[in-house]
This record gives structure tokens, C-alpha cells and sequence, in this order.
């Protein structure tokens, strides 16, 4: 079973992502995460004081960024091992940058190097028993995509979920306008510059709420269900990860 995950940047996807991991585990379930997070996101919380604090150590910045580095190109050069066996991951990246092309020739090649590992993934991990979660999956990827080449036409849009796979369990993070500003710029004041490079600004951050919402309605029409929750304080992420338990137990038993 594969559940993924979308929502705009802040909406608590990883946060939310962990929590239910844990629970499933809790309850006998064999569950696993695959995270797409920021560097800051992966520091303890006494090192996150710190940062804000503007005592966190240069080397402890190079450590995160250069893990941001060489785990995409570490997964590249596997896939690379084997063209022929991963042709399926190039063509699926290629295509839906072809279908939602980003006004920058190195946003295309980042994108579509990121979908073909998401995909490369997808697939190795739907031959598993066991549950996979992903914090950003397929959705999400089209969201970015959408936002990169300034698509306003649905038709296109929908076109290119029509050609993402489809998970087993699909929920939509939600979080209010001003409460998403501030995570935001919360964790803005955390990262290095270096680490900037790698994130959208705010305004671009910002823009993706009309966008997730449209994605939203898009797959509504098309018959995919989705769970909508929240992660705005604890009580809401407790009441999110119980409805979403309940959901998998009644999709395991059917």
C-alpha cells in the first residue's frame, strides 16, 4: 500500500508524514517513510534553537547540504546502472515535463531528474508487503511543475495527473494562509544561505496554496479520492492521524 502525501510548503506533510508512520507502527502495521525533506528539517530540536539563535556551526550547514547533494546523485547513478530496467522512470519524468515544461532549462533538468527517482521508487516500493509512506509523491510533483512553467489551463494540469501513478491512499495537508506565512518564514531563518538556493522564495511558496487547491478539484473529478487533514497544533494532527489509521485498517480488511 503506498499513501501519499500533498499540500503548500509549511502545511506540516513531514510533520504529519512521521506521525503516522509511528502510529502505524504502533499498531502492528509494517510501515516505512520515504521523506523528500529539507536539511534543517532532519536537525534535532536543541540544534534548531541554535540556528535561529545564529550559533549553528558552518560545518553542521556543509554536513545537510552536502547530504542534499549527493543522495540525488548517489539515486541517479543507480538508475543510470540500469537504463534499460529504469526506462520506464526516464519516460514518465520526461513526459510530464514535456506536458508542464518549466520556463528554465535547469528546472527542467531538476525536475525531471527528482521524478525519476520519486519514480524509480514508486515502483520498487509497490512491489513491497508493507506500507510506504511518501511526504510528497506524484501530486506534488505536478504542483511544482504546474507553478515552474505559469500553467493556468486545468486541461493541462489534469493531463498530467492523468499520467502519474495513482496511490493507494491520497491526503491533502490544509493549513490557514497566515499560520503557512509564518512556518515559512520561520524556517527561512534557519537555513543557510547555500540552503536558500535550494527552497522557492516565499511569494513562489505562497502561490502553491490556489494551485494545490485546483489539484485538489482536478482530482476530485476524476474519481480519486482524498483525505483531507490538518496539522495545525497537536490536537488536530492527533485527530488527522486517527482518521487516516481508520482508513488504512478498512482498505487492509477490504
Amino acid at each position: 500500500m503506498i499513501i501519499e502525501l500533498f499540500g503548500p510548503p509549511g502545511a506540516g506533510k513531514t510533520t504529519f508524514a512521521r506521525a503516522l508512520t509511528t502510529r502505524l507502527l504502533k499498531s502492528g502495521l509494517l510501515a516505512e517513510l520515504r521523506l523528500s525533506h529539507r536539511p534543517t528539517e532532519r536537525l534535532p530540536v536543541f540544534d534548531r534553537c541554535e540556528a535561529a539563535a545564529g550559533r549553528f556551526e558552518a560545518g553542521q550547514y556543509q554536513n545537510v547540504v552536502m547530504h542534499r547533494l549527493s543522495r540525488p546523485l548517489g539515486e541517479m547513478l543507480r538508475i543510470a546502472l540500469h537504463p534499460f530496467a529504469n526506462s520506464r522512470d526516464v519516460k514518465t519524468a520526461a513526459h510530464l515535463v514535456r506536458l508542464l515544461p518549466p520556463t528554465s532549462i535547469l528546472a527542467s533538468i531538476k525536475n525531471a531528474q527528482y521524478i525519476s527517482r520519486l519514480s524509480h521508487s514508486w515502483h520498487e516500493k509497490s512491489r513491497d508487503a508493507h506500507i510506504v509512506l511518501y511526504d510528497q509523491g506524484f501530486v506534488q510533483a505536478v504542483c511544482s511543475l504546474a507553478l515552474l512553467a505559469g500553467v493556468t489551463n486545468d486541461t493541462k494540469i489534469a493531463n498530467a495527473l492523468d499520467h502519474t501513478p495513482i496511490s493507494d491512499v491520497l491526503i491533502c495537508l490544509q493549513a490557514p494562509l497566515e499560520l503557512l506565512r509564518a512556518r515559512l518564514n520561520y524556517r527561512r531563518r534557519l537555513q543557510s544561505p547555500i540552503e536558500q538556493m535550494f527552497e522557492p522564495d516565499l511569494k513562489r511558496s505562497l502561490a502553491s496554496i490556489s494551485m494545490i487547491d485546483r489539484l485538489h478539484d482536478l482530482l476530485l473529478q476524476r474519481g480519486r479520492p482524498v483525505l483531507s487533514v490538518s496539522s495545525l497544533n497537536q490536537r488536530s494532527l492527533n485527530e488527522g492521524v486517527n482518521m487516516i489509521e481508520k482508513e488504512v485498517f478498512k482498505r487492509l480488511q477490504n
